[in-house]
């Protein structure tokens, strides 16, 4: 027997479950359905940054919107998302010193606790770095990282309270569309009918759209991630985007910091790929790169290394919308940059659900039908493209 819901979100990573969390907010009753866990994505490997340093001012007020939930995640959500507050630094390198000024204005103007900062205050706040080749960086001193998983966790936690249904090893088999309707979807758990459907499916979202008659261009980057123990000489440091060098890093718990770059990326690789190791060089470069901005890490060791994989859209920015048939919305192809985001996107689709219209961040410049027109999304004051393979 069909059974009826509100609305059906496909994934149940950090979008999807802030998603069902914010329609039943609104009164509707969704039902959240999962492949494999929850988180079992790019959540479970994402690096948890909590910034709001972007060059598109739409991203950034969607992470600033984020920012007010995980800086009072137990009022707004309830629950943990393991916010640390670390103070964050993104570093360019010395051609966009005048994109990154024109960025932090433009973050001030939104009302983001920022400013441009000498490599001499870079030095006073964390001493451990090399700083000798640094003259500017964006400082936010608000910012931090967060625990991905305990975010998505906490959001599914309140979403079942608030009467969202959830399924775990529940893989969409096809689609159910009549009239240019979306009503509802095949299940390997049963059929659900619903006039909502949302593609919250991250690097496997190209399939599912597919089923509903929707193509998207979307394909996968793979990145890799290293854990190392710090030497007992680093207490601390910021959490860093350090553009200068391809990488960025922040601090973890149990005396770590998290290393990660965004060079050599593996681009488009099937979804369901095995995830396997990380690149045979990975390490190595890595270590390399974190030793240039931290000397003092040479006398660390290597703890773990792991990897991830998001769903990568040609200009590497969302997609979220409606396409195709009535009621079939998509919100996926964060390119790795989704979970600081969640939040705000949960809110700006169910109110493009519920209202009409996103209200809280006008996300409309997100729409699939960008990319049938030609076009990319470009920030006024371009870094260019965040990840980068070893032909880029």
């Amino acid at each position: 027997m069909t059974k009826n819901f509100d609305a059906i979100v496909i994934g149940a990573g950090v979008i999807g479950a802030s998603i069902a969390f914010h329609l039943a907010e609104r009164g509707l009753k969704p039902l959240l359905i999962e492949r494999k866990q929850i988180g079992f994505g790019a959540t479970g490997s994402s690096s948890g940054l909590v910034r709001m340093h972007y060059d598109l001012e739409v991203e950034s007020r969607l992470a600033w919107a984020s920012f007010q939930y995980f800086h009072n995640w137990k009022e707004r959500v309830g629950g943990e998302c393991g916010f640390r507050r670390t103070g964050f630094l993104h570093i360019e390198p010395a051609g966009h010193e005048t994109q990154l000024r024109a960025n932090v204005e433009m973050h001030k103007r939104i009302g983001i606790p920022t400013e441009v900062i000498s490599g001499d205050d870079v030095k006073r706040l964390a001493p451990s770095f090399y700083t000798d080749d640094l003259t500017f960086a964006a400082y936010e001193p608000e910012s931090g990282y967060a625990d991905p998983m305990l975010t998505a966790n906490s959001l599914l936690s309140a979403a079942k309270e608030r009467g969202v249904t959830y399924l775990s090893n529940c893989e969409i088999l096809d689609a159910q569309v009549a009239g240019g309707k979306a009503i509802g979807a095949q299940t390997s758990r049963g059929d659900f009918s619903a006039p909502i459907i949302v593609n919250a499916a991250g690097a496997w979202a190209g399939k599912v759209s597919e089923l509903f008659g929707v193509t998207i261009p979307l394909g996968a980057w793979t990145h890799d991630v290293l854990h190392i123990r710090r030497p007992a000489s680093i207490k601390d440091h910021p959490t860093v985007i350090d553009s200068s060098l391809n990488m960025y890093f922040r601090p973890d718990s149990g005396d770590l910091t998290l290393v990660a770059l965004e060079d050599d990326s593996r681009l488009n690789e099937p979804a369901d790929a095995e995830l396997g190791y990380v690149a045979k060089d990975f390490v190595a470069r890595a270590i390399d790169r974190i030793c240039k901005r931290i000397p003092e890490m040479e006398q660390g060791s290597l703890h773990s290394s792991h990897v991830g994989r998001d769903g990568l859209t040609p200009d590497q920015r969302a997609i979220i919308g409606q396409a195709g048939p009535e009621g079939y919305f998509l919100a996926t192809g964060f390119s790795g940059t989704g979970f600081k985001l969640s939040p705000a996107v949960g809110l700006c689709v169910s109110e493009l659900i519920v209202d009409g219209q996103a209200r809280t961040v006008d996300t409309s410049c997100f729409t699939p039908a960008r990319f049938e027109r030609g076009e990319q999304l470009k920030g006024d004051n371009d870094y260019g493209f965040i990840w980068r393979n070893s032909n880029s």
